[in-house]
Order: structure tokens, then C-alpha cells, then sequence
């Protein structure tokens, strides 16, 4: 069966070290302690746990207001960071603060320096950038994959059209209609910056949402995409829309401030699995940054997402809770890893909000699922008084 795995880092946000602290990330900053800087932490985490990917996405932010010396260097530390993954390719689209759309009269147009950024940025072949830049979208084909960059900041000219993400019915009905009949790998994943559906919360609201995310949903579903990645929100969140998965990357190395007590900084690892876009399911790994301590399994609860979630179960909730029920029935209170996972196959590619109903299911027979947020799931039954 095929399968390709992915590393994701978005929003990283890199400054200047005398700018504002808008990110644990600045251009020249020291590299020891290694739990102090994002990168080289995760260079030691990918070491330690022998991480690797097929190839390295990177939705977009790479600077942080449009600072030409943090484009460069974000473009350099992603680099690092595919290279220690052994990726194939890197893949970034550009986001908001990578274009200098604040600008005054007297300074380059708009998209002057991420332009000329290198030679191989943001697609090393020039056709690719030609359409990037022109139709606000490309295609990546790896092996197994194709990707579709969308740029979602193309429309922007100046702060006023800068306020949300930007793509628009023409655009959306002019790529449906040059890539129908031309993606053909198993799976086809949609990349871009901005988020075409709600992301809102209890600490956020959400103003800046793409305005035809809907057709472009849409447009992306007859096209057979089955995952979408985005950045910008800065919190990990994993949702499902009629099968296709949406799912929006934390920041990388954003100072988060009063947030950081809701969420976190994230990396995250996604496999797919299938041999068509009807059978297509992914795996999500998601670490923390912990300043100080470096990368960790992340927890749902402070994080967005658990350690491990993921998408494309194709089994009825309440036949996996029965399987657990039946595991239970022998007597024993408490069921290893091992048993739970040989009864529940599909386990790790249930989501977040899927994980929580089948918990409800269980909880009514008087059981209880460990979180996921260790990777190591366990049964047991709960302790009645």
C-alpha cells in the first residue's frame, strides 16, 4: 500500500533580535542552550527519536513583518530541518508577513523580496513559481503525492487588502478546470497559508477567514484532495468536512503570550496511507516547544492536538466501542497497548472529537480509554465506590 509521510513547520516567524519578541526565533541567535532555541532542539529531537520524511511543508510566515534578514533565515532553518529529516523536497507557500504589503512609497513592490529570495524559493522550477505567482497556484508531484500550493496572499497590496487571506472565485474556478483529470497519485494534498473554514475559540475570534473558503473546499473535494494544511492561526486544530481533513498547523516558534496558557508551539509529522483518494487516512504526531525544555509529546488539552490523532477511520464508532467491551468482558480491569490496539486496529487515525464520543460510549459501560497524548493507549474499567 502506498504511503508517504510529511514534516510540517509553520509560522515561524523569524525577527530581528532588537524587533519585538514576536518569536523565540531570531536571525543569528545562539544555538546553546539547545532547549532555548526551537531549532537546534528539534534537530536533537529528531536525532533521539530517529524522525524521518518523505518531504518538509511549510505553510507560510517564514519572517516575521516582512524583515528581509528573517526570510532568509527562516528559508535557511527550514532547510536545516529537511535536511536532518532526510526530506526529498521542501515544499513552502507564503503567508502574510512574508510580503511587505505595509509598505511605503519609497521601498520595492510588494512581493520584491520574496521573489528574489533564492534561486530554489519558493519551487526551484520556474514554471512552478511562474504559476505560483501568476494563478496563485502550482503543483508539486512527489511519488505518491501531489501537492497543490495555493497562495493565499496574492490579491495582497497594500494593509487594507491585507486583513485576510485572499483567493478568489475566478482563481478557484480556473485551477478546478486546469487540474481536472490531471492529478493522479494517491494522495493529493492542498497547502496554503491562510484557513478556508472557521477557526475560531473561546480566546479568538476569527476576521481574517478565506471569504470563498467554502468553494475552494469544494473546488479542492472534486479535485480528490482528501487533507488540507494551513498555518496562520498559530493553534493546532484537526477537522473533518465530508471526508476531506482540514488541518491547521500551530505556530512553530511564535511568542504566544497570554495564549500560551491555552496552547502551544508545535511540530508536527503526518503519514498517509491508501491506495486511492477514496481510501486515503493519516496518522498525526504533534510535539510541544517547552523553552527550556525543548520538543515534547504534545497534550491535547494545552497543545490543540494529542501526541498521536489522525483521520480516514472507516469503522462505525459503535462497533469499535463494542470491540473494546468485548476486550473487557474477560474479567481483568486494566488492557495493555498491545490488546487495545489488536481489538481497535484503526485507533490512531481516529480523531480528537471521534476520540472523545468513543469515550462516551465506553464510559456508559463503565470503561475508560487513556488519552493519546503518551502515544500508549490503555483500557480499563473505571473504579466505581
Amino acid at each position: 500500500m502506498p504511503e508517504y509521510t510529511f514534516g510540517v513547520i509553520s509560522d515561524l516567524h523569524c525577527r530581528l533580535e532588537t524587533d519585538a519578541r514576536d518569536s523565540f526565533l531570531t536571525v543569528g541567535s545562539l544555538r546553546m542552550p539547545a532547549n532555548r532555541h526551537p531549532v537546534q532542539a528539534l534537530l536533537s529531537l529528531i536525532t533521539n527519536e530517529g524522525l524521518t520524511t518523505d518531504a518538509l511543508l511549510v505553510p507560510g510566515d517564514l519572517t516575521n513583518k516582512a524583515r528581509r534578514e528573517g526570510l532568509n533565515a527562516g528559508w535557511d532553518y527550514s532547510r536545516e530541518i529537511g535536511a536532518a529529516l532526510h526530506a526529498r523536497a521542501i515544499i513552502p507557500v507564503i503567508g502574510n508577513h512574508d510580503i511587505n504589503s505595509r509598505r511605503d512609497h519609497t521601498q520595492p513592490p510588494v512581493f520584491h523580496d520574496i521573489r528574489n529570495l533564492h534561486p530554489d524559493f519558493p519551487f526551484s522550477d520556474d514554471a512552478q513559481n511562474q504559476s505560483y505567482f501568476s494563478d496563485g497556484y502550482c503543483v508539486v508531484r512527489l511519488q505518491n503525492a501531489d501537492i497543490i500550493a495555493i497562495n493565499t496572499v496574492i490579491d495582497h497590496t497594500d494593509e487594507t487588502s491585507a486583513m485576510r487571506g485572499t483567493f478568489g472565485i475566478d482563481r478557484i474556478e480556473r485551477m478546478e478546470n486546469a487540474l481536472t483529470g490531471t492529478l493522479n497519485a494517491p494522495f493529493r494534498i492542498a497547502l496554503m497559508h491562510h484557513h478556508p473554514i472557521l477557526h475560531s475559540g473561546s480566546l479568538m475570534g476569527d476576521a481574517d477567514v478565506l471569504a470563498t473558503g467554502d468553494s475552494l473546499i469544494a473546488s479542492l473535494d472534486r479535485l480528490g484532495c482528501r487533507l488540507v494544511i494551513h498555518g496562520h492561526k498559530h493553534l493546532a486544530r484537526l477537522s473533518v468536512l465530508n471526508g476531506m481533513a482540514v488541518m491547521a498547523s500551530g505556530s512553530f516558534s511564535a511568542m504566544l503570550f497570554e495564549y500560551a496558557t491555552a496552547f502551544t508551539n508545535t511540530f508536527h509529522t503526518v503519514h498517509l496511507e491508501g491506495n486511492s483518494p477514496a481510501n486515503v487516512r493519516g496518522k498525526i504526531r504533534t510535539w510541544a516547544f517547552r523553552y527550556g525544555s525543548g520538543w515534547q509529546k504534545a497534550n491535547e488539552t494545552y497543545c490543540g492536538l494529542p501526541f498521536i490523532c489522525g483521520f480516514g477511520n472507516n469503522i462505525a464508532l459503535q462497533t469499535l466501542a463494542q470491540s473494546l467491551v468485548n476486550l473487557a468482558s474477560n474479567g481483568n480491569n486494566r488492557f495493555t497497548e498491545d490488546q487495545v490496539r489488536l481489538a481497535v486496529p484503526t485507533l490512531d487515525f481516529l480523531t480528537p472529537s471521534e476520540r472523545v464520543s468513543l469515550n462516551a460510549a465506553l464510559h456508559s459501560n463503565g470503561l475508560k480509554l487513556s488519552s493519546l497524548d503518551d502515544g500508549r493507549p490503555e483500557l480499563w474499567k473505571e473504579y466505581i465506590p
